[in-house]
């Protein structure tokens, strides 16, 4: 643990004295699909974007919440609900703190129950009828957003249908090289072709294409508050994810969580709340490498659970 300590500690130092130059460098995310909106918790703005299920489909009552990885922003997920909207789901995409603006970045005291505080604040701005025993909420985290699903999962229970987790890290301490490769990706100073080796090592298997928008929109600054969060919240606290069935979808060539580190462990330790949806060719990203195995398996593990 110590260990694991004194790298994360490393990282934040090299990510906050690189955040300037990767605010003026880098390109922001691309726009995210449907809606977007804000709303103010206290003195943060909120941002975030409401896809609706597509008109010609039956409707279901979940809302499928939808939670990026570290330093990225939710039009990660831009794919992704348009397949759920046309199955009939609504889906809210999350933008972490920082994605936008400043605010709710120099916050004291920082954990990833706060920032699921966040994804709370949203929920009830979106649904204030819906009471507090109504779980209809489908709360999914790739990646980082893994830990914030878990952390809201735990948080309230009682609103929580079920819970994704897309590359589900978090236990065991990430590999040095993966560790490199994933710091490197937020490096826009770098010449891009060595930068795009990074992204590869750490997030795509074999020789998956890279789209563009995984090249730009990556974050320094928010990534540094959810670092922050992650040190700070025992993953004991958040690792079981509630009580609510979990759905992980594993990817078979991701270096920074592999299912020996993640899956395996989450299956053994909860038994049959547990399901693992295992995807060959793709990496840590998964969401451009598969998209349709993806969506799919989310469908046909909803389809089941009604």
């Amino acid at each position: 643990m110590k260990k694991m300590m004194i790298n994360i500690t490393a990282i934040i130092g090299v990510l906050g004295g690189l955040a300037l130059i990767n605010w003026i460098l880098t390109d922001g995310p691309r726009d995210m699909v449907g809606t977007l909106k804000t709303t103010q918790r206290d003195h943060i703005t909120l941002t975030y974007s409401v896809v609706p299920p597509a008109a010609t489909t039956p409707t279901h009552r979940q809302t499928v919440v939808m939670l990026p990885s570290l330093g990225r922003s939710a039009s990660d997920f831009n794919e992704l609900a348009l397949q759920l909207s046309q199955a009939g789901y609504a889906s809210l995409l999350i933008e972490p703190r920082g994605m936008h603006d400043n605010t709710g970045l120099d916050a004291r005291e920082m954990t990833l129950f706060e920032l699921a505080k966040d994804v709370k604040h949203i929920i009830d701005v979106e649904q204030p009828s819906a009471g507090p025993a109504d779980p209809n909420i489908i709360v999914l985290g790739h990646a980082f957003g893994n830990r914030v699903a878990r952390a809201f999962a735990t948080a309230y229970p009682e609103r929580t249908a079920h819970t994704i987790l897309i590359a589900a890290g978090g236990k065991i301490p990430i590999a040095k090289r993966a560790r490199d490769a994933l710091q490197h990706s937020f490096w826009s100073f770098a010449p891009e072709f060595w930068r795009k080796d990074e992204i590869r090592y750490a997030f795509f298997a074999g020789d998956n294409i890279i789209p563009d928008y995984w090249v730009g929109g990556w974050n320094i600054a928010t990534a540094g508050v959810q670092v922050k969060a992650t040190t700070s919240t025992a993953s004991e606290l958040w690792w079981e994810g509630g009580s609510a069935p979990i759905l992980v979808i594993q990817a078979l060539e991701d270096k920074i969580a592999p299912a020996a580190h993640t899956s395996d462990i989450l299956e053994k330790e909860l038994g049959s709340r547990v399901q693992v949806v295992r995807l060959e060719n793709a990496g840590h990203a998964l969401l451009p490498e598969r998209p349709k195995a993806i969506a799919q398996a989310i469908l046909d593990t909803l389809t089941l659970s009604h």
